[in-house]
């Protein structure tokens, strides 16, 4: 399937400003969509009693996530990035004022109706002004990780398989945009051991040890570690504001500095002159 998830961070710019906002929550997730009668012969298998035949998309299926993000996008097109953020089976509901809330929160009611999409009673919230979603906690002020997320990674032990690694470092990516100096930590080492007398199969499951002592001398991990207590906020850019770019250089590397200056700012700056 050619298609492509939208990228959160981006996304999340809709809900600049907003002070009312909305958490819903599919139930059974992709199982509420229908599998088209074609592709129901593909996903068929067998096991010693008869043939199973999925009538929803099935669950961990390679398209499926994709597939599912995209349908939602076209359900609920008339309020998508404008009032409404989906994330394949969560939605964010967003809106200035409280009028405009509660109108967009019926037509979201409607379009539902309309598709037979049914919510999760304990997932979902009509109404808030602080919301997490997409594990990012998201107000009128602008978009900061989820505390009790940062806390979990900081408290992950020191991996030591090559899967564990991949895992921490998939996780810790999922946060580097607001880590400041990211760049600068040593990545991971290479060097890794086979653990003997395993089975094969072993390897594809990411059963490779890694050598503990080289890998806390020569790796970034505690570093990142530290870094999550330390994220920084995402505010929302204001387009009135003074954007400001200043550039360095030196024999470790080039940084990039951008700050926005408002009139506030410059007004004080003047008096204080």
């Amino acid at each position: 399937m050619a298609a492509v998830m939208p990228i959160l961070f981006l996304v999340m710019e809709n809900a600049r400003g907003k002070q009312h906002f909305g958490l819903f929550d599919f139930l059974k997730g992709f199982w509420q969509l229908p599998l088209a009668e074609l592709c129901q012969e593909w996903m068929s298998y067998m096991t010693d009693e008869k043939i199973f035949t999925p009538r929803p998309v099935p669950q961990g299926c390679s398209d499926a996530a994709i597939h599912s993000q995209k349908t939602m996008e076209k359900c609920f097109a008339t309020l998508l990035y404008k009032h409404l953020l989906v994330w394949i089976d969560d939605l964010l509901l967003y809106a200035d004022d409280i009028d405009t809330y509660l109108y967009k929160l019926a037509e979201l009611f409607s379009l539902l109706n309309d598709f037979g999409l049914k919510l999760s009673v304990k997932k979902s919230s009509l109404y808030q002004k602080e919301v997490k979603w997409c594990g990012k906690i998201i107000d009128a002020n602008g978009v900061r990780h989820d505390p009790a997320r940062i806390e979990s990674l900081r408290a992950m032990p020191y991996p030591s398989t090559t899967g564990e690694l991949q895992r921490f470092i998939c996780a810790i990516n999922w946060v580097r945009e607001s880590l400041v100096d990211y760049a600068r930590q040593p990545p991971p080492p290479a060097q890794t051991r086979h653990c003997s007398g395993q089975h094969p199969m072993h390897e594809a499951c990411g059963c490779w040890y890694l050598n503990y002592t080289q890998w806390r001398r020569a790796s970034g991990v505690r570093q990142g570690q530290d870094m999550l207590a330390s994220a920084a906020t995402l505010a929302f850019p204001d387009d009135t504001a003074t954007t400001c770019l200043f550039t360095d250089a030196s024999d470790v590397g080039w940084a990039v500095i951008v700050t926005l200056t408002t009139s506030r700012c410059r007004s004080k700056t003047s008096s204080t002159n």
